[in-house]
């Protein structure tokens, strides 16, 4: 239904987790890579998403209730390679992104209410109906939010 491929595994609680998107395929202008908290493997679950676009500049993407519509807020004009950067911390997920890996430029914090027990990972979408898109990462990291540069 949400129409994305999904790399993730399952943690519990406060978590940061970085990727280095230096790849992604030119499916469509809004193909996007990135990193996501998501709180079920269901179709319409609640998540949020820090992601780079093929030409549309980074985003933070959400849905604060399971069969919401997703919200969008953009953030500066990076495309891959770049870095992607989501921390959960209770129920506020913070959303950032950066050039080097160094610096971060949040995008937006945003209260989504989640089950403690979550996923979380890679995800990668084309933006085209029927048609898959492909993304390269490195540099993956999942860690406790308390080892968060945030």
């Amino acid at each position: 239904t949400d129409e994305f491929r999904f790399a993730s595994l399952a943690v519990s609680g406060d978590v940061v987790v970085t990727a280095r998107v230096t790849g992604l395929s030119a499916a469509n202008a809004w193909a996007k890579a990135g990193v996501m908290v998501r709180e079920s493997l269901g179709a319409t679950s609640r998540h949020a998403f820090t992601c780079l676009t093929r030409s549309q500049g980074a985003a933070f993407q959400r849905r604060l209730s399971t069969g919401g519509t997703s919200a969008h807020t953009g953030g500066p004009a990076l495309p891959a390679p770049g870095w992607v950067r989501l921390e959960r911390v209770g129920n506020v997920f913070i959303a950032s992104v950066s050039s080097n890996g160094t610096t971060w430029t949040e995008i937006r914090r945003q209260t989504i209410a989640m089950a403690a027990a979550v996923r979380v990972g890679l995800a990668v979408t084309s933006h085209a109906d029927g048609t898959l898109g492909t993304a390269t990462f490195s540099d993956v990291s999942v860690l406790a939010a308390a080892s968060a540069a945030n």
